[in-house]
């Protein structure tokens, strides 16, 4: 054997004694424990709606019919940086298509405590939530109205006659939302 191949050998055999004996062949590395401090403790987001009730039995409608919802909604907007909106969910109302989209609802809040929720400027019925303390997880309290209508000029001929729309599912959904 030549000396080349005598020098590659003896270092793949060093090289296989070294991995398959447990050693590493790592440089030297240390850590320390930089005294950070603290724990993180996350917040909360909650929505409760109770209460609720229609201002009529919203049975039989015919164009022109509008009919509210009003409930109460206790919400608690916890954290630091949270920023959330209340909004309806439109997926909620189900039914005849057609009918579904010829219904036009609305939402407005009213008699706020611990907090404020105003109007998101260009999003039809969607508020922003802010806590009087968002440390303290004290529930932002308010009586939300939900109006559906049947606007006169939302269909012509015999649209929607005979249809349904399921108004009991009706949703309002509570969302955290990217801060400005």
């Amino acid at each position: 054997m030549n000396k080349l191949t005598k020098a590659a050998l003896a270092t793949g055999v060093a090289t296989a004694l070294l991995v398959g004996g447990g050693t590493t062949l790592a440089l030297w590395n240390d850590a320390v424990d930089v005294g950070a401090g603290g724990d993180i403790t996350t917040g909360a987001l909650t929505l409760d709606a109770t209460g609720g009730s229609w201002s009529d039995d919203p049975d039989q409608w015919v164009p022109g019919d509008s009919f509210t919802y009003t409930t109460q909604v206790s919400i608690v907007a916890q954290g630091d940086n949270l920023v959330s909106e209340l909004s309806i969910n439109p997926s909620s109302i189900t039914g005849t298509p057609a009918l579904v989209d010829a219904l036009a609802t609305t939402m407005t809040v009213d008699a706020v405590q611990n907090g404020a929720m105003t109007a998101v400027a260009g999003q039809e019925n969607v508020f922003t939530v802010t806590p009087t303390d968002a440390t303290t997880g004290t529930p932002v309290e308010a009586t939300v109205t939900i109006t559906v209508d049947f606007p006169s000029d939302s269909v012509s001929e015999l649209v929607a006659q005979g249809a349904t729309a399921e108004l009991s599912a009706l949703q309002l959904r509570l969302n955290q939302v990217e801060s400005a």
